[in-house]
């Protein structure tokens, strides 16, 4: 069920505001900011004075930028809360070992892949992860979450296979 909430969350948001982050944060209402100055740091997301934040590494490509946005806007949806009283920072985008990273990749694998296009790439082309993340232009890590997800949602993705990675399972519980 909670995969099915993120998966509705960030359909409401393309259907709103369309599919592209940048768009999206706009019409939200987030200040985005583009940093020159960080060094690892992929992005961050804070609530200063009750104004939304989003912080990017301008030194990103702009796919790793829209990744890492659709990755902050997930906290900005889930995790408001969290960032109330502090600062998401993200240093490792794919950290899976903490509940709310999971669940803001998971929302950024659902706003940036559609479940069409997976389905059209892995079952109609076949092909693999690495190639549907390349033909998509989004990471391998990514498609990998956009699948666990629809197989949490009950969906039926025969001949496509999900690798294995514990630290999903981990954060999931």
């Amino acid at each position: 069920m909670f995969a099915e909430n993120i998966h509705n969350m960030a359909r409401e948001l393309i259907k709103a505001h369309g599919k592209n982050p940048f768009d999206i944060a706009e019409g939200l209402g987030i200040k985005l900011i583009l940093n020159y100055d960080f060094k690892k740091l992929y992005g961050m997301y804070a609530v200063i004075k009750r104004k939304r934040v989003i912080i990017l590494n301008g030194n990103l490509g702009r796919g790793m930028q829209k990744t890492v946005l659709a990755h902050e806007l997930g906290h900005d949806r889930l995790h408001r809360d969290l960032a109330s009283n502090r600062v998401v920072h993200d240093v490792m985008l794919y950290d899976m070992t903490a509940r709310p990273e999971y669940e803001a990749n998971m929302f950024a694998a659902e706003l940036l892949i559609g479940d069409a296009d997976i389905f059209e790439l892995m079952r109609g082309y076949g092909y693999n992860t690495e190639q549907a993340a390349a033909r998509l232009g989004v990471s391998p890590e990514l498609v990998t979450i956009k699948l666990l997800s629809m197989q949490q949602r009950g969906l039926d993705i025969p001949g496509v296979i999900i690798p294995e990675n514990n630290l999903f399972e981990k954060a999931a519980e």
